[in-house]
C-alpha cells in the first residue's frame, strides 16, 4: 500500500513538474511575442539580442502593404420618434445655446464629428436601411457654425453588410481638400475601410485599410494636425489561442491611397484611442488585462507611428478601467505638449462608474495618475470624449461625458456634461456642467454617444461644441443633436463669453417650452429697457422688464402666465425687446 502511494506521488510530482516546465516555456513565448511593447521592454532591460529578433519580425510584418482596393458601396433618412426636451432644460447654463437637431431617426453603431479650416462642421452616423439599423453611413455638414445642418453625402449596402464606428476627418493636403469617412464593415469578420471625398462631398474612392479574414472588432483613427496626408488606424484583432485581443497600428502617408507599416503594438489590448500632437508625436491608449482587472495602457511614438515606445500603465489599482480617450495640445516644441487621458473607472468594482483622468506636462514622458474628474456615488459618470483645437497656441482641453440620473425606481436618464482644463492647472476641470437639452443615449463608449468639435475658429481656439445621440422614453439612440458655446478671444480666460458690441436679442430657450423659458439679451450700454410678451392677435400678455438697466448680458424667465398670474393657453407667442432705437421681436411656442 505504501509502495503504491509512493508511485502515485512520484507520478503526480512528474506531472506537476511537466506543467511547470510547460508554463515556463509558454511564459517565455509570451515574453517574446513580437510586439512593439515587448521590443521596448527588451531595450529597457538591455537584452539587445531579443530586441533585434523582435525588431526583425516587426520589420517583416511592416513590409506587408495593402494597396488601393475599390469597393462599390451604394449611395434617405428614415424619420423616427422625436426625443423629448428634458424636464430641467430651462435651467441649463446660458453660456450654451439651443440644441440643434441634425437628424431624426435611429442613430446606431457610433457617431463622429470634425471641422475644416473654414469653420464648417461635419457629423457622421450610421443609420437604418431596409430594416437593418447599421446599413447606411451619412455625413452632415453645417456651414453656419452649427445653426443649421444638411446631408452632404452617404452610402449604404443592400447585401446584409453592417457598418459601425464611423469616423469623419478633414484634410487640407490635397487638390481639392479631403473628407475621410472611416468605418468598420462586417464582411470578412471585420474590415476597416475609408470612403474618401472632396471637402464638398464628391466621392473619390472607397479604399481598403485593413481587409482580410482576421477578426477585427474595434478601431480608431487620427490625422495629423488637420492636414490629413498622414493617417493612422489602431485596431484590435482576435487571435486563436489568446484570451485577449492583439493591438495593431497601420499608417498611410499619401492620403489613404496605400496602407503599410503595420505594427503589432501589444498582445494584450482593446478599445484603442489615438491622438496626434505635433511634430510626429502620437499617443495611443487602450484597455489591457492585468491580473483579474482591466487597466489603461499607454504608448508613445515620436515619428508618426513608425516606431513605438514609452509604454506604461496609467492606472494602478485592482478595479476595472476601460474606454480611455486621449488628447494632446499641438505645441510647436513637441516636448512641451500637455496630454490628457480620460477613462471609465469602476469604483471598488461595485458597479458605481466614475470618470477619472491622468495627465502629462512633457509629452507623455512622465504622468500624474489616478485623478478623479467626476465621482458622485449617486450617479454613474461614463463614456467621455476629449478634444483640443488644432492650433499651436491653444492651452486648454475639452471633455464631455455621460452622467446617469435616476428619475424613478425603473427609469434612468443620461445627461451630457462638459468641462475644460488648461495648462495653468492641468489637474483641475472647470465648469463640469450639464449642457444638453435632450436626453442622451446610453453607452459606456463615448464614440457611440458624444463627440467634441469646434463650430467656429477664433484666435484662442474657437467655440467648443459637441454632437450627441439622443434617446426617447422607448428607444435608445434616437436623434442626432448639436450644441455649442462661445469662447472668449482671450486665451488666459477660457470659459468666459465673448460679448457682442451691439444690442442683441437671443432666441428663447428652450423653444418649444412648458412652462418655463429663458429670454437673454445684451445691452452695450446703460439704458431704459422694455421686454413684453404678445399673443398672435397682437394683444399684450405680460410685461417682463420695464426699467433702467446697466450694460451687459441680461436674462429673464417667463413662466407662461399673464400679467394677472393666470396660465395662458398653448400656442404661439411673441416677445419684443425695446432699448433706445433698438427694437426686435421673436417667436416662441408654449406647449402644455
Amino acid at each position: 500500500m505504501h509502495s503504491r502511494n509512493s508511485g502515485i506521488g512520484y507520478l503526480l510530482m512528474a506531472i506537476f513538474c511537466c506543467l511547470l516546465l510547460s508554463l515556463a516555456a509558454h511564459a517565455g513565448e509570451d515574453d517574446f511575442e513580437p510586439t512593439a511593447e515587448n521590443l521596448w521592454k527588451a531595450k529597457q532591460a538591455g537584452d539587445l539580442e531579443k530586441a533585434a529578433r523582435i525588431k526583425a519580425i516587426l520589420d517583416a510584418e511592416a513590409a506587408r502593404c495593402w494597396g488601393s482596393v475599390v469597393h462599390e458601396e451604394t449611395g434617405n433618412d428614415v424619420p423616427g420618434v422625436f426625443p423629448p426636451i428634458k424636464d430641467d432644460a430651462f435651467s441649463r447654463p446660458a453660456s450654451w445655446g439651443n440644441d440643434v437637431t441634425i437628424s431624426q431617426g435611429v442613430v446606431s453603431g457610433g457617431i463622429s464629428s470634425d471641422y475644416d479650416n473654414s469653420g464648417n462642421v461635419y457629423a457622421v452616423r450610421c443609420s437604418t436601411h431596409l430594416g437593418s439599423p447599421r446599413a447606411r453611413v451619412i455625413v452632415y455638414r453645417s456651414t453656419d457654425h452649427g445653426v443649421s445642418w444638411s446631408r452632404l453625402c452617404y452610402f449604404y449596402n443592400a447585401s446584409g453588410i453592417e457598418y459601425s464606428y464611423p469616423v469623419v476627418l478633414t484634410g487640407t493636403d490635397g487638390d481639392p481638400d479631403k473628407l475621410y469617412v472611416f468605418y468598420l464593415r462586417s464582411s470578412n469578420n471585420g474590415d476597416v475601410r475609408v470612403a474618401r471625398y472632396t471637402i464638398t462631398g464628391s466621392l473619390e474612392d472607397y479604399l481598403s485599410v485593413k481587409e482580410d479574414s482576421d477578426t477585427v472588432t474595434y478601431f480608431t483613427v487620427c490625422a495629423n494636425f488637420g492636414i490629413g496626408n498622414r493617417l493612422m488606424v489602431a485596431y484590435e484583432k482576435e487571435r486563436m489561442g489568446y484570451s485577449t485581443p492583439w493591438l495593431y497600428t497601420i499608417r498611410s502617408t499619401n492620403r489613404g491611397d496605400t496602407w503599410g507599416d503595420q505594427f503589432v503594438v501589444s498582445s494584450n489590448g482593446w478599445h484603442p484611442d489615438l491622438g496626434y500632437g505635433y511634430g510626429g508625436y502620437t499617443y495611443l491608449v487602450y484597455t489591457k488585462q492585468i491580473g483579474l482587472d482591466t487597466d489603461i495602457g499607454f504608448g508613445r511614438s515620436t515619428d508618426w507611428g513608425v516606431t513605438w515606445g514609452d509604454f506604461e500603465v496609467l492606472t494602478s489599482d485592482s478595479w476595472d478601467d476601460d474606454f480611455a480617450k486621449v488628447a494632446a495640445l499641438h505645441r510647436i516644441t513637441p516636448t512641451t505638449q500637455y496630454v490628457w487621458v480620460g477613462y471609465n473607472h469602476d469604483q471598488n468594482n461595485s458597479g458605481d462608474w466614475n470618470m477619472r483622468f491622468a495627465y502629462s506636462t512633457n509629452a507623455g514622458v512622465n504622468w500624474s495618475k489616478n485623478h478623479s474628474l467626476a465621482s458622485d456615488d449617486m450617479y454613474d459618470e461614463i463614456a467621455c470624449d476629449l478634444w483640443v483645437a488644432r492650433k499651436t497656441e491653444v492651452t486648454y482641453v475639452n471633455i464631455c461625458y455621460l452622467r446617469a440620473r435616476r428619475l424613478s425606481l425603473y427609469q434612468m436618464w443620461f445627461d451630457i456634461y462638459w468641462g475644460f482644463a488648461n495648462t495653468n492647472n492641468p489637474a483641475v476641470w472647470n465648469d463640469n456642467i450639464d449642457v444638453t437639452e435632450h436626453w442622451a443615449a446610453l453607452s459606456y463608449d463615448g464614440r457611440e454617444v458624444c463627440q467634441g468639435t469646434y463650430p467656429d475658429l477664433e484666435p484662442a481656439g474657437g467655440w467648443s461644441g459637441l454632437v450627441y445621440a439622443g434617446q426617447t422614453p422607448f428607444d435608445n439612440f434616437e436623434g442626432l443633436y448639436f450644441d455649442s458655446r462661445e469662447w472668449t478671444g482671450v486665451e488666459e480666460e477660457p470659459g468666459q463669453e465673448a460679448n457682442p458690441r451691439e444690442f442683441t436679442l437671443e432666441d428663447n430657450y428652450p423653444n418649444p417650452f412648458n412652462p418655463h423659458t429663458r429670454i437673454a439679451y445684451f445691452l452695450p450700454r446703460a439704458c431704459q429697457v422694455k421686454l413684453e410678451v404678445f399673443n398672435v392677435l397682437g394683444q399684450k400678455i405680460r410685461t417682463l422688464v420695464n426699467e433702467d438697466q446697466s450694460a451687459g448680458n441680461r436674462e429673464v424667465s417667463w413662466d407662461g402666465r399673464n400679467q394677472a398670474g393666470e396660465e395662458v393657453a398653448s400656442g404661439v407667442y411673441f416677445y419684443k425687446l425695446q432699448a433706445e432705437e433698438f427694437t426686435e421681436t421673436k417667436k416662441m411656442v408654449l406647449i402644455r
